[in-house]
């Protein structure tokens, strides 16, 4: 629990938000309860008895009670929110879905979207608190779930070759024809698998990039807001407040306030 910042009871959810230094390992073990983890900032690999997986900020992943899991954590300090699930809260969700049985992850607009309205229910938690945060756990949930179908059906090689581009040059301008170029497809095509498979269009996956890189970089640099908004591919500061205010609820200096409020500095010392 050293690492835990602050819990709450919601809903009769289990919430807490932590902090875990770079460099961490973090061998392998298990959890009594199922859990809903959203990854507000950094990144960390995941590995498992079959297979690895990195996480990445605005990701969500569900892991069913008792699975077996190692944690390495990367070269920056990772904040994630979980939601921890009892047995009878769980069996709410495996009585419509067999997928509740298994892990499951997704990072798309809307788990973007439901991620930080979750906590920012949980760090401004009022009288009506408890109802959103109910309704938000089911969306983050099923989105969740619709995510890992997706990928589990199957994405063609080249997919992941338009999303290492995307990754590597989110901050540049470029069109759909550069990125198609690079996976090696036409453009037509790349834009109707990779709505299919994302559940958004490549503008809005760009955007979320963005976002995620100036979120972090608001949490853990000491750079002027007008410099992080160039250096995730804003126009200027007022365009990266614009869209931030947009999709996370707060302005980037309301969000900076938000987490330097915790104590993080004291978790890493």
């Amino acid at each position: 629990m050293k690492h835990v910042l602050d819990t709450r009871e919601l809903a009769g959810f289990r919430i807490a938000e932590s902090v875990y230094p770079p460099r961490l390992r973090q061998p392998r073990h298990r959890h009594a309860l199922a859990s809903l983890s959203f990854v507000l900032a950094g990144t960390y690999l995941e590995t498992f008895r079959m297979g690895a997986a990195v996480r990445r900020p605005s990701t969500v992943v569900f892991h069913p009670p008792e699975e077996s899991h190692a944690v390495e954590y990367q070269d920056r300090p990772v904040r994630i929110l979980s939601v921890h699930l009892s047995a009878q809260r769980l069996s709410h969700f495996t009585t419509y879905s067999e997928i509740f049985e298994s892990r499951a992850s997704g990072c798309t607009k809307a788990i973007n979207w439901i991620g930080y309205r979750l906590y920012r229910e949980f760090r401004d938690a009022d009288d009506l608190s408890a109802l959103a945060v109910e309704g938000l756990v089911n969306e983050a949930l099923v989105e969740a779930a619709r995510a890992q179908v997706r990928c589990d059906n199957g994405s063609p090689p080249w997919l992941r070759r338009a999303e290492e581009f995307l990754r590597d040059n989110f901050s540049q301008q470029f069109r759909c024809e550069d990125v198609a170029h690079a996976a090696g497809v036409h453009p037509a095509h790349l834009a109707r698998v990779f709505r299919r498979n994302h559940g958004c269009t490549i503008g809005e996956y760009v955007r979320r990039l963005r976002l995620d890189f100036a979120a972090h970089a608001i949490a853990s640099q000491e750079s002027s807001l007008a410099e992080v908004a160039s250096a995730a591919g804003f126009s200027d500061q007022s365009h990266l407040t614009r869209i931030f205010r947009t999709h996370f609820g707060v302005t980037p200096s309301q969000y900076r306030r938000i987490l330097r409020g915790s104590s993080l500095t004291k978790m890493l010392v």
